[in-house]
């Protein structure tokens, strides 16, 4: 019994059960019916039943194909993880200009942004923070991290004095943000655009269209004054007394188009607004959410659309018609029996893998591990799905989890899959600059199968960066110890060039002291 709605991921696929009439046509005008009398019965009934399993295989290949859904499905934000913050400055000379009123005093408007920036930075914790900035052209400053400190001692030291270019870019300080996000990474991705709005170059459409495509929000900080002020000397304006004022319109208009929020930098709040619209969206993301899907099954239909091609291709051969019902029972009990739970789960979170869909493929990995057959399989495959989302900690941990279940059985067992735990375990410890570890967990995987040239070749590039570093280390003691005997050296000359220019007492003054 079905329970939930049946749905389809591509309904347009089952466009293709159009096929089936060039294929009754064939069966209707086919030379096979001109010649069945010269067939012996038994064989046509075969020749019937193999051609019926065939569109039976047919059928099943397209309602795969449709991605069908249906039963009990998963909180989709329950497994995504985490909120990515880009602050994007303007650094434009325009936003020298002191007309941010905030307490009844006046800021310079990179200085009213930027304080709004740190506050928040400050006040979300648990979350990756980057920082951008932008004139001429965008430029990533500081890349995804979970170091609040070294965004906030950017902004901190952060005055546009350093920036080369004339006017404002913002698609491409936009564009240059976007750029800081990971495809693979499930976090909600927010670019908060810290300017005026006033933009002389670039179309910010443009970008704005790819933060659609790539669900990533724009939430507009906007800073300045509707009255605006005069641009500051220097600064290459067509008039000495143009007025510079803040297009709010712009700001309002990048918000609403990408699912962001407008904020009025002038608010004594503002650092709280932003804050909060920070934490909600974290919170969506967190485990309770109602939002769910159905289950996808595509798996199911795929199993038997095989099932049916086989029953096609091994009836005439080997099978008597009076012995099909009970074939039929054979086959069905082979394969549910074969293909135990932990097996199925395994068989959908790798399809799942491949079509790139991280999250969802944790769930059944996760399944899989509480069936003995498929657990260390299991842990194999939520290690490569978490390295695929940037968590290797958590992606190592689960190598060694399914290393461990291997233990108890023989060397020849599973011999690929010891490989590739010990090769991807020496994989992450090279990326992480650990070389001892990396250099183990290649000897591990070369133990498991001494024929692979790729684990051979990273050993010895493991072996070489620990000899490297050990050189490295020898140099720098050996520089130290050089530097102290050309120090001892230097005292002493500098000791004997003094002792030699110290003066004799004069005797026997005779002269005047002046």
């Amino acid at each position: 019994m079905i329970s939930g709605q049946l749905t389809f991921d591509y309904p347009v696929v089952f466009g293709a059960f159009i096929i089936f009439i060039p294929l009754l046509l064939f069966d209707i005008l086919s030379g096979f019916r001109r010649y069945k009398h010269r067939i012996p019965g038994e064989l046509q009934k075969k020749i019937r039943f193999s051609t019926i399993f065939f569109r039976v295989f047919i059928a099943f290949s397209i309602i795969a194909l449709s991605g069908p859904r249906w039963g009990t499905g998963f909180t989709i934000s329950e497994y995504t993880r985490g909120l990515d913050t880009v602050f994007a400055v303007d650094v434009s000379r325009s936003m020298d200009i002191r007309d941010a009123q905030t307490g009844g005093a006046f800021q310079s408007r990179l200085e009213r942004g930027i304080l709004i920036a740190k506050e928040s930075t400050i006040a979300v914790s648990g979350a990756r923070f980057a920082a951008s900035i932008g004139r001429g052209k965008g430029y990533l400053a500081v890349p995804l991290t979970f170091d609040n400190e070294a965004v906030l001692s950017f902004l901190e030291s952060l005055d546009g004095s350093s920036m080369t270019g004339r006017s404002t870019n913002l698609e491409a300080l936009v564009e240059a943000s976007a750029n800081a996000f990971q495809n693979t990474s499930a976090a909600r991705k927010v670019i908060v655009l810290v300017s005026d709005g006033e933009s002389h170059s670039g179309v910010l459409r443009n970008a704005l269209n790819r933060c659609v495509r790539e669900g990533v929000i724009v939430t507009a900080v906007a800073v300045g004054s509707d009255e605006g002020r005069t641009v500051p000397p220097g600064s290459n304006a067509p008039h000495p007394n143009t007025i510079s004022r803040r297009d709010a319109a712009v700001m309002r208009m990048a918000a609403e188009r990408t699912g962001g929020i407008y904020i009025d930098a002038n608010r004594e709040d503002a650092a709280s607004v932003l804050s909060s619209h920070l934490f909600s969206l974290a919170q969506e993301e967190n485990p309770g959410s109602s939002r769910t899907e159905s289950k996808q099954r595509r798996t199911f239909f795929i199993i038997l659309a095989i099932a049916a091609y086989g029953a096609s291709r091994f009836i005439p051969r080997f099978f008597s018609i009076k012995k099909l019902p009970l074939l039929s029972i054979v086959a069905v009990v082979l394969i549910f029996t074969s293909c135990s739970r932990g097996k199925l789960l395994l068989l959908e979170a790798n399809y799942l893998f491949s079509q790139e869909r991280y999250d969802e493929a944790i769930v059944p990995y996760q399944q899989a591990l509480n069936y003995e057959d498929s657990s260390p399989y299991a842990g194999y495959g939520l290690g490569l799905t978490l390295y695929s989302l940037d968590e290797k900690t958590d992606a190592l941990d689960f190598y060694g989890n399914s290393i461990n279940k291997l233990k108890n059985l023989s060397d020849n067992e599973h011999r690929e899959l010891r490989y590739r735990n010990y090769y991807n375990s020496g994989i992450i410890y090279f990326e992480e600059g650990d070389f001892i570890s990396a250099a183990d967990a290649f000897k591990e995987a070369l133990r498991a199968d001494p024929r692979r040239t790729d684990a051979k070749r990273n050993l010895e590039i493991s072996l070489m960066s620990i000899s490297m570093e050990q050189n490295r280390e020898n140099r720098t003691e050996e520089r130290n110890e050089n530097r102290e005997v050309l120090f001892d050296y230097i005292k002493q000359q500098e000791q004997q060039y003094w002792k030699s220019r110290e003066w004799t007492p004069e005797v026997n003054l005779t002269g005047p002291d002046y």
